[in-house]
């Protein structure tokens, strides 16, 4: 706990989301970046996550405000059935379905569920997704001007009695209480605007070139400090803009929404878009382990995804044996002649069901290729997109093993995912003369990245 407490009194971002302070004589827990004056080592105990302080009675801090410290989970070490499932909460999965189906989801039984949880956080599933319901609540109230009702509905409740009585419980204040106490009765302008933070160091600058040289102006658009695109989650039509913040290490994003009951699981994908989340020193200091790759490592490397993995799928069956430019060039004529309009300025990427039942001949390529297309959209359609197997698609033709490398490693899904026979990958091999690989795992895909940006 030494390193602890050295990161809370240099308040050092690096540990942000790491670990939470809890101070035993105000019964608040806070970031360890928190701006007040940092109390006494004798009144502190230190959490993991900011579940754990949450049910051990601790309300959030209202100035550093817990909720917007960007997630980890590395402490989990190899509890992969755990981490796939506190994802999935945290995209609101339990929100409207029982812990009985959710587990079902996973291949594991509830009271196996129950007992990890218990095991490795010392909550339920249930306790761990009224959390995050609550923490996105906070955020909505200090951070937008959407009604009480729109936020215990956007939040995953079902109700705004039950809102109220679980927010009140928690945080010993009402949702209306805090709101006043936070904004004195000023909120923010139009549509959903939040801060989504992240743990330094962020290179933005390779992020921003990186989506700059695979734009696609139809449902998107990258300039020097912003990303925004429209987006589709579960038939829900919206847009955000993510406008970075070096100075504070976050991003402002603006979200706008068909429906409002989809923001928890959007905001989880614009994490992974942009890649809020992932812990980049200790992946570096993993990779770095590597005499040959330690010189052509650049600091804060990012992993850029794909909004979802069907658009990874469509952006990698087009790019298979064309340069950057070709693939994307395609990818345009699709989104163009497929896909569905949001508003004036930008359209929607096609929809599996769309491009299963598209007529393909614009496309200048060879036949076989239009028909992996066909056949995938109509392999992701059939099958539940949340329980989706990736390797099966290997029994598509016309996808192999470097498409569904790169799928898993363009979803943001897989940190492990390693294209091997990648053209870029392996000319980044020979010039550098590295031939072992495996001491990357588990973050091939980091590794991919810094080989595809040493070129």
């Amino acid at each position: 706990m030494q390193s602890y407490q050295k990161a809370r009194l240099a308040r050092d971002s690096r540990y942000d989301g790491k670990f939470f302070v809890a101070v035993k004589t105000t019964k608040i827990y806070c970031r360890p970046i928190c701006p007040a004056n940092p109390p006494k080592e004798h009144n502190v105990v230190y959490y993991q996550s900011a579940a754990q302080a949450q049910e051990a009675g601790f309300r959030p801090c209202l100035r550093c405000r817990p909720e917007s410290a960007p997630h980890s989970s590395a402490w989990l070490g190899n509890e992969a059935i755990l981490h796939k499932a506190m994802q999935r909460i945290q995209s609101g999965a339990l929100n409207h379905q029982t812990i009985q189906v959710f587990s079902e989801s996973l291949g594991i039984s509830d009271r196996y569920l129950r007992k990890i949880f218990e095991q490795h956080l010392g909550m339920s599933p249930q306790s761990y997704a009224n959390h995050h319901r609550l923490m996105l609540a906070k955020q909505l109230l200090q951070q937008t001007k959407l009604s009480i009702t729109d936020i215990a509905l956007s939040s995953g409740f079902n109700s705004v009695r039950r809102f109220n009585d679980s927010f009140k419980a928690t945080m010993r204040l009402s949702p209306s209480e805090l709101r006043k106490k936070s904004h004195k009765g000023q909120t923010q302008g139009v549509n959903i605007a939040l801060h989504l933070s992240y743990r330094p160091p962020y290179n933005w600058q390779q992020m921003q070139q990186f989506l700059k040289l695979r734009e696609l102006s139809l449902i998107e658009s990258v300039d020097d400090n912003s990303y925004c695109r429209s987006f589709t989650i579960n038939q829900s039509h919206g847009w955000f803009k993510a406008t970075h913040q070096p100075s504070k290490n976050r991003f402002s994003v603006e979200i706008e929404l068909q429906d409002n009951a989809q923001l928890m699981p959007a905001i989880a994908q614009i994490k992974q878009v942009l890649d809020l989340d992932s812990d980049v020193s200790t992946i570096e200091q993993h990779l770095a382990k590597d005499r040959k790759l330690k010189p052509i490592m650049t600091k804060g490397l990012r992993l850029p995804a794909c909004w979802n993995t069907f658009e990874a799928g469509i952006k990698a069956i087009l790019g298979q044996q064309v340069s950057v430019k070709a693939a994307y060039g395609h990818t345009h004529q699709l989104i163009e002649r497929v896909g569905s309009a949001y508003n004036d300025h930008y359209k929607l990427f096609p929809t599996p069901e769309e491009v299963m039942n598209a007529d393909l001949n614009f496309l200048k390529m060879p036949n076989r290729r239009k028909q992996t297309l066909t056949d995938f959209a109509t392999w992701f359609v059939k099958t539940e997109q949340q329980d989706v197997n990736l390797a099966d698609m290997l029994d598509i033709k016309g996808i192999g093993p470097w498409s569904y490398e790169y799928i898993k490693l363009r979803s943001g899904q897989d940190t492990d995912a390693f294209p091997e026979k990648d053209l870029g990958v392996l000319k980044a091999l020979e010039a550098h003369n590295i031939t072992d690989t495996d001491s990357w795992s588990p973050w091939r895909s980091y590794a991919t990245l810094h080989l595809w940006h040493s070129l």
